[in-house]
């Protein structure tokens, strides 16, 4: 059995994977997505990255309260919506889908 420590980290870790998964769905949702393979993938993905969202704030509100949760949530998925254009154009996948 899990006590109680154990069982808020394991919320925590899925509240942001969710924040981190939602901000990827709404990116390659997104016009300016650079990855050929997520941008095909991504025709769903403003449902699911509004799924996610909703699912990590939640989450971070359960643990955290409505006020910090709200905050937390928003940076989490502010941070990877900031990181995933640096990474993709850091693998540059358009010159890898020409060949």
């Amino acid at each position: 059995m899990l006590n109680g420590a154990t069982l808020a980290l394991l919320y925590c870790g899925v509240a942001g994977a969710a924040s981190a998964f939602s901000a990827l769905a709404f990116y390659a949702a997104s016009p300016h997505c650079r990855w050929p393979r997520l941008r095909r993938a991504g025709r769903l993905g403003r449902q699911i990255g509004l799924v996610a969202a909703a699912t990590s704030l939640w989450l971070w509100m359960g643990q955290l309260g409505l006020a910090t949760g709200l905050c937390v949530t928003l940076a989490g998925w502010m941070l990877t919506a900031l990181v995933l254009p640096y990474l993709a154009a850091w693998t540059r996948p358009e010159r890898e889908a020409r060949r």
